[in-house]
């Protein structure tokens, strides 16, 4: 006995493919309607560029293990503070003297590289 099984995707989903494809992707022979340089990150790609449009976010992740609690007092957040600035003094000082700064982990130099990679395959 045959039975009858939903299809994996919507009828409409080859409409959406294709208006994805010209819209956003293109064609050997067609360019897209917006064009890659337009995107969010193309050009940060090819720079390899941090992929985060949020800078203020990636602050806040290294800053908040250094309060080492969820709720820290008026004091604590104060001397803190008081570290990253000096900390963010010191990477100034050391790019202003054109001294190395300090090696990435080899898992973010990948992550940084797999965007640009993936552009220039394009």
């Amino acid at each position: 006995m045959m039975s009858t099984h939903k299809p994996l995707l919507p009828t409409d989903m080859a409409t959406f493919i294709s208006y994805f494809g010209s819209t956003w992707i293109g064609t050997s022979t067609t360019p897209p309607t917006f064009s890659h340089d337009m995107w969010k990150q193309h050009g940060a790609s090819l720079c390899l560029l941090p992929c985060s449009s949020n800078i203020a976010e990636g602050w806040h992740y290294g800053f908040h293990p250094m309060l080492s609690c969820s709720k820290p007092t008026l004091w604590k957040f104060l001397d803190t503070l008081k570290a990253e600035q000096a900390l963010t003094e010191l990477k100034l000082t050391r790019r202003q003297l054109r001294q190395p700064s300090e090696p990435r982990a080899a898992k973010w130099v990948r992550y940084d590289q797999s965007p640009q990679k993936i552009v220039e395959d394009y």
